[in-house]
Protein backbone atom coordinates (compact mmCIF):
# COMPACT_ATOMS: atom_id res chain seq x y z
CA UNK A 1 0.00 0.00 0.00
CA UNK A 2 1.44 3.63 -0.43
CA UNK A 3 2.48 5.89 1.80
CA UNK A 4 1.37 9.36 2.36
CA UNK A 5 2.64 11.90 4.59
CA UNK A 6 -0.38 14.66 4.93
CA UNK A 7 1.30 18.23 6.42
CA UNK A 8 -0.78 20.44 8.27
CA UNK A 9 0.10 24.01 9.24
CA UNK A 10 -1.75 24.58 11.88
CA UNK A 11 -3.13 28.50 13.84
CA UNK A 12 -5.56 28.72 15.88
CA UNK A 13 -7.49 25.63 14.45
CA UNK A 14 -8.92 24.36 17.76
CA UNK A 15 -12.37 24.80 16.79
CA UNK A 16 -12.23 22.80 13.34
CA UNK A 17 -9.05 20.56 12.68
CA UNK A 18 -9.97 17.39 14.39
CA UNK A 19 -13.04 16.91 12.09
CA UNK A 20 -10.32 17.16 9.61
CA UNK A 21 -8.28 14.71 11.32
CA UNK A 22 -10.84 12.66 11.13
CA UNK A 23 -11.13 13.04 7.20
CA UNK A 24 -7.29 12.25 6.67
CA UNK A 25 -7.23 9.23 8.12
CA UNK A 26 -10.37 7.55 6.66
CA UNK A 27 -8.67 7.54 3.36
CA UNK A 28 -9.31 4.44 1.92
CA UNK A 29 -6.32 2.59 -0.69
CA UNK A 30 -3.44 4.52 0.89
CA UNK A 31 -1.49 4.44 4.48
CA UNK A 32 -1.96 7.78 5.90
CA UNK A 33 0.68 9.85 8.12
CA UNK A 34 0.34 13.41 9.21
CA UNK A 35 2.88 16.24 10.38
CA UNK A 36 1.30 18.57 11.99
CA UNK A 37 3.75 21.65 11.87
CA UNK A 38 1.83 24.50 14.64
CA UNK A 39 2.57 28.06 13.75
CA UNK A 40 2.61 29.30 17.45
CA UNK A 41 -1.35 29.18 17.62
CA UNK A 42 -2.69 31.50 20.80
CA UNK A 43 -5.35 28.91 21.27
CA UNK A 44 -5.08 25.04 22.59
CA UNK A 45 -4.70 23.89 18.78
CA UNK A 46 -1.89 21.53 20.05
CA UNK A 47 -3.39 20.08 23.44
CA UNK A 48 -6.50 19.09 20.59
CA UNK A 49 -4.04 17.54 18.48
CA UNK A 50 -1.71 15.39 21.30
CA UNK A 51 -5.28 14.46 22.87
CA UNK A 52 -6.36 13.34 19.45
CA UNK A 53 -3.37 11.49 19.07
CA UNK A 54 -3.96 10.00 22.34
CA UNK A 55 -7.17 8.83 21.29
CA UNK A 56 -6.15 7.22 17.77
CA UNK A 57 -3.10 5.68 18.72
CA UNK A 58 -3.63 3.51 15.42
CA UNK A 59 -3.20 6.99 13.81
CA UNK A 60 0.56 8.29 12.73
CA UNK A 61 0.73 11.75 14.31
CA UNK A 62 3.81 14.04 14.32
CA UNK A 63 3.18 17.27 16.31
CA UNK A 64 5.77 20.00 15.57
CA UNK A 65 5.39 23.30 17.83
CA UNK A 66 7.07 26.11 15.90
CA UNK A 67 7.84 29.85 15.75
CA UNK A 68 5.44 32.15 13.77
CA UNK A 69 7.04 32.44 10.32
CA UNK A 70 3.33 32.51 8.86
CA UNK A 71 1.42 29.81 6.55
CA UNK A 72 3.45 29.23 3.60
CA UNK A 73 6.61 29.14 4.84
CA UNK A 74 5.37 26.79 7.98
CA UNK A 75 3.59 24.61 5.00
CA UNK A 76 7.17 24.45 3.21
CA UNK A 77 8.97 23.43 7.11
CA UNK A 78 6.24 21.11 7.66
CA UNK A 79 7.22 19.32 4.41
CA UNK A 80 10.73 19.41 4.85
CA UNK A 81 10.46 17.55 8.19
CA UNK A 82 8.50 15.05 6.67
CA UNK A 83 10.15 11.33 6.60
CA UNK A 84 10.07 8.82 4.06
CA UNK A 85 7.17 8.39 2.05
CA UNK A 86 5.72 7.82 -1.26
CA UNK A 87 3.55 10.54 -1.65
CA UNK A 88 3.25 13.94 0.44
CA UNK A 89 -0.08 16.28 0.30
CA UNK A 90 -0.92 19.47 1.97
CA UNK A 91 -3.79 19.63 4.11
CA UNK A 92 -5.97 23.07 5.82
CA UNK A 93 -6.58 22.51 8.92
CA UNK A 94 -10.43 23.51 8.57
CA UNK A 95 -11.21 21.79 5.35
CA UNK A 96 -12.61 18.10 5.26
CA UNK A 97 -11.68 15.73 2.66
CA UNK A 98 -13.66 13.13 1.07
CA UNK A 99 -12.48 9.20 1.15
CA UNK A 100 -10.77 8.59 -2.42
CA UNK A 101 -8.89 11.85 -2.25
CA UNK A 102 -5.55 11.33 -1.80
CA UNK A 103 -5.56 7.90 -4.08
CA UNK A 104 -7.95 9.86 -6.97
CA UNK A 105 -4.43 11.80 -7.05
CA UNK A 106 -2.07 9.25 -6.92
CA UNK A 107 -3.34 6.91 -9.53
CA UNK A 108 -3.33 10.00 -11.90
CA UNK A 109 0.38 10.35 -11.84
CA UNK A 110 1.80 8.50 -14.91
CA UNK A 111 6.04 8.83 -15.22
CA UNK A 112 8.23 7.11 -13.31
CA UNK A 113 9.08 7.72 -9.62
CA UNK A 114 11.99 9.76 -10.14
CA UNK A 115 10.40 12.28 -12.26
CA UNK A 116 8.71 14.80 -9.69
CA UNK A 117 5.05 14.79 -10.51
CA UNK A 118 2.73 16.59 -8.92
CA UNK A 119 -1.60 15.90 -9.41
CA UNK A 120 -4.00 18.31 -8.17
CA UNK A 121 -7.80 18.05 -8.11
CA UNK A 122 -10.91 20.22 -7.76
CA UNK A 123 -12.61 21.47 -4.43
CA UNK A 124 -16.48 21.68 -3.43
CA UNK A 125 -17.09 24.92 -2.09
CA UNK A 126 -19.79 24.34 1.02
CA UNK A 127 -21.05 25.91 3.72
CA UNK A 128 -20.39 24.21 7.72
CA UNK A 129 -22.45 21.81 6.93
CA UNK A 130 -21.03 20.24 3.37
CA UNK A 131 -23.84 21.68 1.61
CA UNK A 132 -22.46 22.78 -1.76
CA UNK A 133 -22.82 26.24 -2.47
CA UNK A 134 -23.51 28.24 -5.57
CA UNK A 135 -20.85 29.64 -6.54
CA UNK A 136 -17.74 27.67 -6.62
CA UNK A 137 -13.92 27.99 -7.96
CA UNK A 138 -12.44 27.76 -11.27
CA UNK A 139 -9.32 25.91 -11.87
CA UNK A 140 -6.86 26.06 -14.23
CA UNK A 141 -6.13 22.90 -16.02
CA UNK A 142 -2.57 21.78 -17.34
CA UNK A 143 -3.10 22.68 -21.25
CA UNK A 144 -4.09 26.30 -19.51
CA UNK A 145 -0.64 26.39 -18.35
CA UNK A 146 2.64 27.70 -19.59
CA UNK A 147 6.04 28.51 -17.98
CA UNK A 148 5.56 32.42 -17.46
CA UNK A 149 2.39 31.80 -16.79
CA UNK A 150 3.05 29.81 -13.84
CA UNK A 151 5.47 32.33 -12.49
CA UNK A 152 2.74 34.81 -11.68
CA UNK A 153 -0.58 32.38 -11.16
CA UNK A 154 -0.99 29.47 -8.26
CA UNK A 155 -3.26 26.78 -10.59
CA UNK A 156 -3.07 24.53 -7.81
CA UNK A 157 -4.61 24.78 -4.41
CA UNK A 158 -2.01 23.49 -1.39
CA UNK A 159 -5.21 21.85 -0.36
CA UNK A 160 -5.93 20.17 -3.70
CA UNK A 161 -1.89 19.12 -4.23
CA UNK A 162 -0.46 15.72 -3.94
CA UNK A 163 3.38 15.18 -4.81
CA UNK A 164 5.66 12.21 -5.46
CA UNK A 165 8.64 11.84 -3.17
CA UNK A 166 11.46 13.76 -6.48
CA UNK A 167 9.14 16.63 -6.61
CA UNK A 168 8.70 16.49 -2.61
CA UNK A 169 13.46 16.75 -2.81
CA UNK A 170 12.28 19.44 -5.50
CA UNK A 171 10.65 21.46 -3.44
CA UNK A 172 12.73 21.24 -0.27
CA UNK A 173 15.84 22.74 -1.90
CA UNK A 174 15.23 26.20 -0.81
CA UNK A 175 12.47 28.14 0.17
CA UNK A 176 12.50 31.77 -1.29
CA UNK A 177 12.33 34.63 1.08
CA UNK A 178 10.21 36.62 -0.62
CA UNK A 179 6.76 38.75 0.52
CA UNK A 180 3.74 36.95 0.08
CA UNK A 181 4.74 33.91 -2.08
CA UNK A 182 2.47 30.98 -1.48
CA UNK A 183 3.35 27.43 -0.98
CA UNK A 184 0.92 26.11 -3.39
CA UNK A 185 2.82 28.44 -6.31
CA UNK A 186 6.22 27.59 -4.95
CA UNK A 187 5.61 24.05 -5.57
CA UNK A 188 3.41 23.99 -8.18
CA UNK A 189 5.85 26.39 -11.06
CA UNK A 190 8.51 23.58 -9.52
CA UNK A 191 6.59 20.80 -10.53
CA UNK A 192 5.59 22.38 -13.70
CA UNK A 193 8.82 23.69 -14.94
CA UNK A 194 10.73 20.88 -13.89
CA UNK A 195 8.38 17.85 -13.59
CA UNK A 196 5.08 16.67 -14.80
CA UNK A 197 1.49 17.69 -12.98
CA UNK A 198 -1.63 16.08 -13.75
CA UNK A 199 -5.42 17.39 -13.19
CA UNK A 200 -7.89 15.28 -11.23
CA UNK A 201 -11.45 16.36 -12.65
CA UNK A 202 -13.12 15.97 -9.89
CA UNK A 203 -14.21 17.39 -6.69
CA UNK A 204 -12.65 16.14 -3.74
CA UNK A 205 -12.55 17.91 -0.89
CA UNK A 206 -15.08 20.52 0.66
CA UNK A 207 -13.49 23.70 0.90
CA UNK A 208 -15.66 25.07 3.92
CA UNK A 209 -16.76 28.86 3.72
CA UNK A 210 -17.10 29.43 7.70
CA UNK A 211 -18.56 32.41 7.24
CA UNK A 212 -21.23 32.76 4.25
CA UNK A 213 -21.65 36.59 4.33
CA UNK A 214 -18.70 37.09 2.79
CA UNK A 215 -19.62 37.50 -0.93
CA UNK A 216 -17.63 35.62 -3.64
CA UNK A 217 -14.63 34.79 -1.39
CA UNK A 218 -11.98 33.11 -3.49
CA UNK A 219 -14.42 33.88 -6.54
CA UNK A 220 -13.49 36.11 -9.42
CA UNK A 221 -15.01 39.02 -8.34
CA UNK A 222 -12.78 38.70 -5.02
CA UNK A 223 -9.82 37.89 -6.83
CA UNK A 224 -9.90 41.17 -8.92
CA UNK A 225 -10.73 43.26 -5.20
CA UNK A 226 -7.53 41.47 -3.63
CA UNK A 227 -4.93 42.28 -6.51
CA UNK A 228 -6.10 45.87 -7.03
CA UNK A 229 -5.10 45.85 -2.90
CA UNK A 230 -2.15 44.26 -3.09
CA UNK A 231 -0.81 46.44 -5.96
CA UNK A 232 -1.65 49.41 -4.54
CA UNK A 233 0.36 48.32 -1.33
CA UNK A 234 3.20 47.90 -3.53
CA UNK A 235 2.95 43.89 -3.99
CA UNK A 236 1.94 43.24 -8.09
CA UNK A 237 3.18 39.29 -7.75
CA UNK A 238 5.80 37.31 -5.79
CA UNK A 239 9.59 37.55 -7.93
CA UNK A 240 11.21 33.97 -7.79
CA UNK A 241 12.85 34.55 -10.57
CA UNK A 242 15.94 34.93 -8.35
CA UNK A 243 15.27 31.94 -6.21
CA UNK A 244 15.26 30.00 -9.55
CA UNK A 245 17.97 31.00 -11.10
CA UNK A 246 19.98 30.56 -8.26
CA UNK A 247 18.84 27.16 -6.70
CA UNK A 248 17.70 25.62 -9.76
CA UNK A 249 19.74 26.36 -12.51
CA UNK A 250 21.38 22.98 -13.04
CA UNK A 251 17.74 22.35 -14.39
CA UNK A 252 17.36 25.30 -16.63
CA UNK A 253 17.19 25.63 -20.65
CA UNK A 254 19.00 28.63 -21.71
CA UNK A 255 15.60 30.14 -23.06
CA UNK A 256 14.23 29.85 -19.73
CA UNK A 257 17.50 31.15 -17.81
CA UNK A 258 17.33 34.14 -19.96
CA UNK A 259 13.85 34.60 -19.26
CA UNK A 260 14.14 34.51 -15.80
CA UNK A 261 17.31 36.56 -15.98
CA UNK A 262 15.53 39.57 -17.46
CA UNK A 263 13.06 39.35 -14.42
CA UNK A 264 15.42 38.88 -11.94
CA UNK A 265 17.28 42.08 -13.41
CA UNK A 266 14.36 44.14 -14.71
CA UNK A 267 14.88 46.72 -11.67
CA UNK A 268 18.09 47.17 -12.49
CA UNK A 269 18.60 47.04 -16.58
CA UNK A 270 15.85 49.33 -18.23
CA UNK A 271 15.78 47.51 -21.55
CA UNK A 272 15.16 44.25 -19.80
CA UNK A 273 11.66 46.30 -18.37
CA UNK A 274 11.22 47.20 -21.37
CA UNK A 275 11.19 43.41 -22.58
CA UNK A 276 8.92 42.44 -19.59
CA UNK A 277 6.36 45.09 -20.59
CA UNK A 278 5.85 44.43 -24.21
CA UNK A 279 6.33 40.15 -23.73
CA UNK A 280 2.93 39.12 -25.22
CA UNK A 281 3.38 35.78 -23.39
CA UNK A 282 4.23 37.53 -19.77
CA UNK A 283 0.42 37.74 -19.28
CA UNK A 284 -2.02 36.86 -16.74
CA UNK A 285 -5.66 34.99 -17.47
CA UNK A 286 -7.53 38.29 -17.52
CA UNK A 287 -6.97 42.07 -18.26
CA UNK A 288 -6.95 43.11 -14.88
CA UNK A 289 -4.66 40.57 -13.83
CA UNK A 290 -2.05 41.59 -16.18
CA UNK A 291 -2.61 45.09 -15.85
CA UNK A 292 -1.73 44.73 -11.96
CA UNK A 293 1.40 42.91 -13.46
CA UNK A 294 2.45 45.24 -15.79
CA UNK A 295 2.18 48.21 -13.74
CA UNK A 296 4.10 46.21 -10.68
CA UNK A 297 6.80 46.30 -13.61
CA UNK A 298 6.34 49.66 -14.22
CA UNK A 299 6.82 50.38 -11.36
CA UNK A 300 8.82 48.29 -9.85
CA UNK A 301 6.91 46.77 -7.33
CA UNK A 302 6.74 42.84 -9.40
Amino acid sequence: MKTVIVVISAYNGAKHIERQLDSIFEQTGVDVQALVRDDCSKDNTVEIVQKYAQNHPQNKIKIIKGENVGFAKSFWLGLSMCGNADYYAFADQDDVWKPNKLIRCIDAMQEANQVPQLAYCKMQRSDVQLNRLDEQVEVLKPEQLTKKLTLIKTYNYGAATVINKSAKELVCRVWPEVDDLPHDMWVGTLCHWFGKVYFVDEELYYWIRYDTSVTGEGTKGTAIQYRLKKTLQKKSYPNISTAMLEDYSDLLQPEDRAFLKKASDYKKVFKDKVSLLFDPAFKRLTFSGTLALKLGILLNWY
